[in-house]
């Protein structure tokens, strides 16, 4: 731990002529706003010389506009000055002059500077993807550094401050001008990914508060890679090189959220069975190092590339929302265009779209009498002799079939049914299905009583190879896919 505690607090001098600068803002500097709306700009150091003979004068600028001039205190050959900026679709600039009988000389400069909320994404490839089709660039969407993946973090990286936020990634090679993401393992300043820049896009919309994203992706990692170890070097770690830049942003104490997609590589025996336990660890590791940190809204994984424990991984998820008042689970089912693995441009952008009430909800004082959360099951029970009923917490539809590589997939055919602990196995049980306001009504060609209950395959349709991408039940009034569920307990 004392390896990234030292490199945490590193923080340079910026020394112009007898002016050595401790805290000063930088171009294109997002400061985190206050419950009032604002944030404190501050301005210190010391000076080399006989400070009698000097006068410093700040200059204060909202949209080129002065709106504040003011001179600066020095005692002892020390100064500091603090400035409150409001949030909102405004740029500030600081000036520092030395003034000299009536003459000034510009010390230093720091423009586009803006007040609004910071939020972190991480995980693993679908926490990242960037995309040729992500063109939308904004003066208030804003980033910090290099986002690396597993690469070091270079001399030439450190150089890298603030900049616009992009979803794009210019440096990328390879094929896919198909709309779908990429730049895994690509250096990409200031690069937030697709659904990262078009959540940023939609907050700016809709609140005209300017937004900081750092995205500290890796794509396949496990989460055991996204964790802190600290017994090796910060920057050696994914969790280390997330952490130093937001900790150079001045932003370690003022993140408002963690967005956290990870779990395909972790769905083997091995990983499935140590998930939870990791998952606990990671999560005290982030609230130690960032310690405004309110909320972590997780994206339940669907069926796709990893393993062959996915459907455990699903449910771990379930269970890690439930445990944690803090944590916030959306799901990725019935999102279109996924391969298989990831997704399009199209996609993505509904990830942004379905995450975005419940940030608003949580950190907009957004009211809504509608439902924006994902359907989960509450309940299920034996209705009858040979039937079962599944109780969800809103009105729910399904598709009762999809047809996919030519094939017709029946939704009664993606139930699967144990009748003890063990795995749900058996299917081809369901003679047909209902739903009707919140409840699925399943009735049985057989009198046989399960214990245990499964919604989705791990990640193929059954007896076959393709990866399964429908039919999905969905939310009747807000079309989120639901959340799928492993081995549940069926009440007699």
């Amino acid at each position: 731990m004392k390896k990234l505690i030292l490199l945490l607090l590193y923080i340079p001098l910026t020394t112009f002529g007898q002016i050595n600068f401790q805290k000063v803002p930088k171009d294109f500097q997002l400061f985190q706003r206050d419950e009032n709306n604002n944030s404190l700009v501050v301005f210190s150091g010391n000076i080399s010389k006989d400070s009698d003979d000097i006068k410093l004068i700040l200059k204060v600028f909202k949209d080129d506009i002065l709106i504040n001039e003011k001179s600066l205190d020095i005692i002892d050959n020390e100064f500091k000055s603090s400035s409150v900026i409001k949030a909102g679709l405004y740029q500030y600039k600081f000036e520092l002059y030395e003034k000299v009988g009536n003459n000034e000389s510009l010390l230093y400069k720091a423009r586009n500077i803006v007040s609004g909320d910071a939020y972190i994404i991480t995980g693993q490839s679908n926490s990242h993807a960037s995309s040729k089709k992500s063109i939308y660039s904004s003066l208030f969407a804003r980033s910090f550094g290099v986002k690396t993946g597993y690469e070091t973090y270079s001399d030439k990286d450190k150089m890298v401050g603030w900049g616009l936020a992009t979803g794009n990634c210019k440096n990328c090679e390879g094929n896919w001008d198909n709309g779908y993401g990429g730049g895994w393992f690509v250096k990409n300043s200031h690069g937030v990914g697709v659904w990262g820049m078009e959540l940023a896009k939609l907050l700016i919309d809709k609140y005209k508060i300017p937004v900081c994203i750092i995205n500290g992706g890796s794509g396949s990692s496990t989460i055991e890679e996204n964790m802190l170890h600290p017994e090796k070097v910060s920057l050696e770690t994914s969790f280390g090189r997330l952490a130093y830049r937001v900790d150079q942003a001045e932003l370690k104490d003022h993140i408002k959220a963690i967005f956290y997609h990870q779990g395909e590589s972790d769905a083997n025996l091995e990983r499935s069975l140590s998930y939870s336990k990791n998952f606990d660890t990671l999560y005290n590791d982030w609230h130690r190092i960032y310690k405004g940190l309110s909320k972590i809204y997780i994206f339940q994984i669907r069926p796709g590339c990893g393993g062959d424990f996915q459907s455990e991984i699903r449910e771990i998820q379930n269970q890690i929302s439930n445990k944690f008042n803090n944590v916030e689970i959306m799901s990725t089912t019935g999102v279109l265009g996924h391969d298989g693995c990831h997704f399009s441009y199209e996609g993505y952008k509904e990830f942004a779209n379905r995450i975005l009430p419940l940030v608003s909800r949580d950190f907009y004082d957004e009211n809504t009498s509608s439902i924006i959360t994902p359907p989960q099951l509450l309940n299920s029970y034996y209705s009858g002799k040979k039937e079962i009923t599944l109780t969800f917490d809103q009105k729910i539809k399904i598709e009762f079939e999809y047809e996919h590589n030519g094939l017709k997939h029946l939704m009664k055919d993606q139930f699967f049914f144990s009748f003890d602990n063990r795995k749900p196995f058996i299917n081809k049980v369901i003679e047909k299905l209902e739903f009707k306001n919140d409840q699925i009504i399943i009735h049985l060609n057989t009198n046989q009583k399960f214990l245990n209950i499964t919604w989705l395959p791990n990640k193929d349709y059954l007896n076959t190879n393709d990866v399964y991408n429908g039919p999905w039940i969905t939310g009747l009034n807000n079309n989120i896919g639901a959340l799928s569920f492993d081995n549940r307990s069926i009440n007699k």
